[in-house]
């Protein structure tokens, strides 16, 4: 019984073992797999991270790369630029260059354009006086020329249509060269040789006559078919016109005395109408000092009668009695009517007299009058409107074309300085603006502290009853029309 119990504590420890052993040797397994577990994943990180700083060298290369390609461009933009600023200032310098060209033509073509308006006028003027046989013997040598030019047109014209012809004559006459080739080819070759060379050599005229045809077919004749040859001139020489000039004068020298002596007449009745003008004046001004002088008399004499009036009518009307109420009231009609002041205001008068004789004064000096304290205003506008009127008979002699065009110029003068003057106006009501606006903002800004005050209620209010006063419509006539005003 003791072996077999030891026996069996021995197993017992043996099977123990063995199972102390297996859990060892399945730990020790458990423990290698997670070791080569962990050494892969070591490994994999390794290569991760192997890869993680091949890529970031890699990045790093070519955000190098990036760098030195950015600085390379950064250069050349700056030397394009530089290029370009320079490009911009050398074309800056052919502008301004190209306007003082542009400038210096304008001008010469100003001048040129008067002196061919200049032209224009004087060849109007010798036009005038060339007689018109001469005109009438250039009209028929134009008309000649052109006749003789399209005469010239016309036969360039059938000459085209005759080298067409010839051509397409020469082309029929290959076809029938042609026909004949085949027939000679039938006969022999002798015939068919010969036929050939007339074949080549009708092919070589028809070519050749092809050829001397224009591309271009002659113009027709234009609508207008005037030479742009001037016109020859009637007056060749400085001479002619000087005869011509001594011819007139000596015809018109009966016209020139009886103008002198129109003249003379004219300006003795120029002296004579002055003379008379200034002794008029001086008497028209002792007139209205007289006249003025009597007014004054007359209105302090009215004055008088109508304070004597107002005395003598309590008196009548105490003798009298009722009966004599309408003599006195007529005669205090008739000197309330007769006491109206002399000097009443007239339309007009609200502009000071001041005002006006200085505006008038100013016109006078600008009109090129020479400046005379003695002259009264009235005097001034009537030499202002002879001036005024000499102006228009000298604007009616001129061309309408240049009256209208000064026109023109004087209208776009005064739109140019209207529109200046509008521009300053909207300028000052900006800056005005502004200023408010800034005047505003620098203000400082108040805020309100503590409690708002409430605001109190409105007391009821008590309807009151309106009181309709029944008027009879007699009265309210009879009241209106002692109110009225006589």
């Amino acid at each position: 019984l003791d072996n077999r119990r030891r026996d069996k504590e021995n197993m017992t420890d043996f099977i123990a073992k063995k199972r102390e052993i297996f859990l060892v040797q399945m730990s020790l397994d458990t423990k290698r797999a997670e070791i080569r577990k962990l050494e892969e994943r070591a490994l994999q990180r390794e290569e991760a991270l192997a890869k993680s700083e091949r890529m970031l060298e890699e990045d790093a290369l070519r955000f190098d790369a990036f760098l030195k390609e950015n600085d390379q461009k950064v250069q050349e933009a700056i030397k394009r630029a530089e290029l370009e600023a320079k490009a911009k200032q050398e074309k800056m310098q052919d502008i301004k260059r190209l306007n003082a060209t542009i400038t210096t033509i304008r001008s010469e073509l100003n001048k040129y354009e008067e002196q061919l308006d200049d032209c224009r006028k004087y060849k109007e003027f010798l036009d005038s006086l060339t007689p018109p046989a001469f005109f009438t013997e250039q009209e028929d040598r134009r008309v000649a020329r052109r006749g003789a030019r399209r005469g010239q047109r016309q036969a360039k014209r059938d000459a085209h249509g005759q080298m067409l012809q010839t051509a397409a004559d020469l082309e029929a006459d290959i076809l029938v060269k042609e026909g004949l080739l085949a027939e000679a080819s039938r006969r022999g070759r002798t015939a068919e040789d010969a036929a050939r060379q007339e074949l080549e050599a009708a092919r070589v005229t028809a070519i050749q006559a092809r050829e001397r045809i224009p591309a271009a077919p002659p113009a027709p004749s234009p609508e207008n078919d005037d030479s742009d040859e001037e016109t020859a001139m009637y007056f060749e020489k400085s001479t002619q016109l000087l005869d011509m000039f001594s011819q007139l004068e000596e015809q018109n020298l009966f016209l020139i005395q009886n103008g002198q002596e129109t003249e003379e007449a004219l300006e003795e009745l120029k002296n004579k109408h002055r003379a008379t003008r200034e002794r008029m004046e001086a008497e028209s001004a002792t007139l209205n000092a007289q006249i003025g002088s009597l007014k004054g008399a007359i209105h302090s004499e009215e004055e008088k009668a109508a304070e004597l009036s107002s005395r003598g009518a309590p008196k009548a009307a105490n003798r009298h009695g009722p009966s004599g109420s309408s003599p006195s009231s007529g005669g205090g009609g008739m000197s309330s009517s007769t006491s109206k002041p002399v000097g009443a205001v007239a339309a007009g008068s609200a502009i000071p007299l001041e005002k006006l004789s200085g505006k008038v004064t100013e016109v006078y000096n600008r009109c090129g009058f020479d400046f005379d304290p003695t002259i009264s205003t009235i005097q001034m506008l009537t030499n202002i409107e002879s001036k005024l009127e000499q102006y228009l008979d000298v604007v009616d002699k001129m061309p309408v074309a240049l009256v209208e065009h000064a026109e023109k110029q004087r209208e776009k003068e005064r739109r140019a300085v209207a529109r200046e003057e509008k521009v300053e106006q909207e300028k000052g009501i900006q800056a005005e603006r502004a200023a408010r606006s800034l005047e505003r903002s620098q203000a400082p800004v108040h805020r309100k502290t503590g409690k708002p005050m409430m605001a109190r209620s409105v007391p009821p209010t008590r309807k009151k009853k309106e009181e309709v006063v029944k008027t009879n419509t007699e009265e309210e006539e009879l009241k209106e029309f002692l109110s009225t005003d006589f």
